[in-house]
């Protein structure tokens, strides 16, 4: 009988550990999120907040950060900014409701949408 009980207690213990500490998109998603970047002509320098390159582009942001992306070729420039939307998983924070807090603080309640952005310069 003592035994039962032990591992009764470690059990709820565990379970507790990791429903307290884990969010759903913390556990389902992917840190960072690739983000592309495409101009016409290629060849633009964009930038997206530290991140810096040329088209075409691929970039790994952290997720729930806001961005704007910023390409410039010879003499035009222009802005996009980075859209981001809820995470579908994250609702099932609901059921875990310490998820909700932890996947808000983690930022892993956004995901960036789209994840394709494109610039059109005239040559």
């Amino acid at each position: 009988m003592k035994v039962e009980s032990v591992r009764r207690k470690c059990l709820c213990v565990v379970l507790g550990a990791l429903v307290f500490t884990q969010g759903c998109c913390s556990i389902f998603t992917s840190d960072p999120q690739t983000v592309s970047v495409d101009s016409k002509p290629p060849g633009a320098s964009v930038t997206i907040g530290p991140f810096k390159g040329k088209t075409p582009y691929q970039v790994s942001l952290p997720r729930g950060k806001d961005y704007v992306i910023t390409a410039k070729y010879a003499d035009d420039s222009q802005t996009q900014n980075l859209n981001k939307s809820i995470e579908p998983v994250y609702w099932v924070n609901i059921l875990f409701w310490p998820g909700l807090i932890i996947d808000l603080a983690t930022g892993k309640m956004f995901k960036y949408e789209p994840t394709e952005y494109e610039f059109e310069f005239a040559k």
